[in-house]
């Protein structure tokens, strides 16, 4: 087993910090620099987003719509991320960098085969895709290259999802937030230059995200490799073990499953969506845009919970690991509620950026749907956080059971009610206001009840009561 003299004294003081320091410090550190990424990420997408509506609203209908279904593909990959992730971030708590470094070669390798297969599949049957998910022809006919240039990036975002997330198990997230800002400068750029100057069409839009992300895989993958990383991965380690790869994929298939039953109910929404006309779909869109800043701000600490978490795990600490999800989820519902404020106060002068080739009826709409989508911004944070702690448990089901409730009970059907019944386009915000509402009831009742459990019986052979921080034992 590796010992600690293995690591820079900057990332000693790291593990140190995740493993005893003060959790509500430890937590707010670790999470600023995704906070910050997650901000201009969202930033990126508003402004990529303001663009596509500078050439109609079929243009914005047809980047919202296709990229759910790049969500649903990209979740394969990141799945497999996450569940990698939560074995590095194990062994990397117990101080075993060995078996740390196996383990992210191995997600490596499941990541890149894995989404490349899938990408390939979903472009060779393009149109009965579009057409199974009801897109209009209006989207179709506007958005096909469009869609063919989205699913081949999810094969580079499935790389760069295994450099973040072993980057964040080693509570790194510094680089993470570095190397995605300049990515999105460089998508920015080429998406400006590509529709202001060139009066190009979102096909290029599409074309300035590959490249962005194919820039940043080329600077993850020499990081991955670079023999100055802690857990560099070599050669040797790329050699298929087939035992590693059945344990993530135990972990990833469930994490894999929510989150591509997520996206692919919200594909489906989309399709009922159709029925309110292509200004519904570009509305609700766009209150998903307004909502999507703060959410992400909130919602990032489900990534800085499960790294935390997992660690603590490894090193033998089960309070402090669930103490993780109360700091996190506190941390979480601030933040959530001051950028929903921030978006509430200045959301008239927010939707006119986007109604100058879009009839009226557009911005109000968009309004009214946000009226309810903005709730979402902290119930559906609490529901992450909580799914990224049973992840660091190596319980991934609950994300998938999760995702499912949220989708397929609290959703779809509701929103199938509403317009049976008539309810108006608006009907789009309530469903989300009480799929998310209902979603996060229920995962706090499981994460209470797992807590209690926990707190009675151990977990594997710990018990929560002699729970003690592995560093000072290792002192």
């Amino acid at each position: 087993m590796s010992t600690i003299a293995n690591l820079s004294i900057r990332e000693s003081k790291r593990r140190k910090l995740i493993l005893s320091g003060n959790l509500w410090k430890t937590v707010f550190w670790i999470t600023t620099p995704l906070a910050i990424y997650a901000l201009f990420n969202y930033f990126y997408g508003f402004i990529d987003f303001l663009l596509v509506s500078t050439m109609g609203t079929a243009d914005v209908a047809t980047v919202f719509f296709i990229e759910d279904i790049k969500g649903a593909i990209s979740a394969i990959g990141g799945g497999i991320a996450i569940g990698g992730a939560v074995f590095v971030a194990r062994h990397y708590g117990a101080n075993d960098l060995e078996s740390a470094r196996r383990n992210a070669a191995q997600t490596l390798i499941l990541a890149l085969s894995i989404s490349t297969i899938v990408a390939i599949i979903v472009i060779l049957f393009a149109l009965p895709i579009l057409r199974l998910f009801n897109a209009p022809d209006e989207i179709i006919n506007t958005g096909l290259g469009y869609y063919f240039v989205q699913m081949a990036s999810t094969i580079v975002i499935a790389v760069n999802s295994v450099y973040m997330g072993i980057e964040r198990s080693k509570g790194n997230t510094t680089m993470v937030m570095l190397l995605n800002i300049i990515a999105m400068i460089i998508k920015l750029i080429l998406s400006t230059v590509f529709v202001l100057v060139l009066h190009k069409g979102i096909i290029y839009v599409g074309f300035a995200t590959l490249i962005a992300q194919l820039f940043l895989m080329i600077l993850g993958v020499y990081i991955l490799f670079n023999k100055k990383n802690s857990i560099a991965i070599r050669f040797k380690d790329l050699k298929p073990d087939l035992a590693i790869m059945k344990g993530i994929l135990v972990v990833a298939i469930p994490v894999i499953g929510g989150k591509f039953f997520f996206s692919l109910g919200r594909v489906i929404v989309n399709g009922l969506a159709a029925a309110y006309g292509t200004i519904a779909i570009a509305a609700f869109g766009l209150a998903s845009k307004l909502a999507g800043g703060p959410g992400a701000i909130a919602g990032i600490f489900e990534e800085s919970t499960a790294s935390i978490a997992s660690q603590n795990i490894g090193g033998g600490n089960l309070r402090r690991a669930f103490k993780t999800y109360f700091v996190a989820n506190t941390q979480a519902v601030i933040a959530g509620f001051l950028g929903m404020l921030v978006v509430v106060l200045s959301i008239d002068t927010m939707i006119t950026w986007f109604t100058t080739n879009s009839t009226p009826e557009f911005a109000i709409l968009a309004k009214s749907i946000f009226a309810f989508e903005k709730f979402s911004i902290v119930t559906g944070a609490t529901t992450s956080i909580v799914a990224a702690l049973f992840i660091g448990f190596k319980i991934s089901k609950v994300t998938l059971i999760l995702n499912l409730l949220r989708i397929y009970v609290f959703r779809i059907p509701v929103l199938l009610l509403m317009l049976h019944f008539g309810v108006g386009p608006v009907a789009l915000g309530y469903v989300m206001f009480i799929s998310n509402t209902s979603t996060a009831l229920v995962a706090i009742l499981l994460i209470v009840m797992f807590y209690r459990k926990v707190k009675h019986f151990g977990y594997l052979d710990m018990r929560y009561q002699d729970s003690t921080p592995l560093v000072k034992a290792n002192q």
